[in-house]
């Protein structure tokens, strides 16, 4: 949801103290103590901010946020990067999707392509794949159903999708920075970790603005990733890369999400 102006400058305003009372805010903005409680109220629901009695903090977050919410964020330029992907991916591949929303995109895009065998850890994402006439042979390995994204998970998961060598492994991370990929949740990095050294080639799908965010556990170097696919790429990381193949969407203007 598009910030107004108030807002950011009261974000602006956490950055730089930390966090204060309301009726601080309603004074410095010179607006009401109710007035305030609403904005924090659309930014708490964003997750950027934390409200306690009488006040508010900037988030401190050490998790995702919750998956369908993640769908929203960035659809444009997750949609450009997907159909990028589906583009790259070449007739009769055999594909390991992530969990990633931005899987869930990509997804969409191989229901229009030839019949594939195609292995994921999403149940959301088979669903896509098995809607419609799509053909795709889509593989399901065992594990626990994790209810908040619909991922199939445990030492089980993994061990049973290292039987297989796929052509592409696509993926996409909470975060990269210079030092490589990084992610919140130790299964993922786990299953990405092996996945990585099973598949052919390895696909990162990553939005420009995650590279502006940090993670909690390094998942890979960018030396690994054979292919990033971006809609925009920072040039200390791109020149990382420099075996492989960095492909921009081109479907948003000047490589910026929507």
């Amino acid at each position: 949801m598009a910030r107004s102006h108030r807002q950011e400058q009261i974000l602006a305003l956490l950055k730089a103290r930390g966090k204060a009372a309301i009726t601080f805010l309603a004074e410095e903005f010179d607006v009401s103590d109710e007035t305030i409680r609403r904005d924090m109220k659309s930014l708490s629901a964003d997750g950027l901010v934390e409200k306690f009695h009488g006040g508010v903090r900037l988030s401190m977050p050490r998790t995702e946020p919750p998956f369908q919410r993640r769908l929203s964020e960035n659809a444009s330029a997750k949609a450009a990067i997907a159909a990028e992907t589906a583009r790259h991916i070449r007739e009769g591949a055999t594909l390991l999707l992530d969990n990633s929303t931005t899987a869930c995109f990509l997804a969409r895009e191989l229901t229009q392509r030839e019949p594939m065998t195609i292995l994921t850890i999403s149940m959301e994402i088979a669903q896509i794949l098995n809607a419609g006439d799509a053909q795709h042979r889509v593989i399901l390995p065992g594990g626990e159903l994790r209810k908040a994204d619909r991922t199939l998970t445990g030492a089980a998961t993994i061990s049973y999708l290292g039987g297989f060598t796929p052509s592409y492994f696509v993926m996409s991370v909470v975060a990269g920075s210079a030092r490589g990929c990084q992610d919140f949740d130790l299964f993922e990095v786990e299953f990405k970790r092996a996945m990585i050294e099973r598949a052919d080639e390895t696909v990162v799908m990553m939005d420009s603005g995650k590279f502006s965010k940090s993670g909690l556990i390094h998942v890979c170097d960018w030396g690994q990733v054979d292919t990033l696919v971006s809609d925009a790429v920072p040039p200390e990381i791109a020149e990382q890369i420099d075996h492989g193949h960095v492909l921009l969407a081109p479907d948003l203007p000047e490589g910026r999400p929507a």
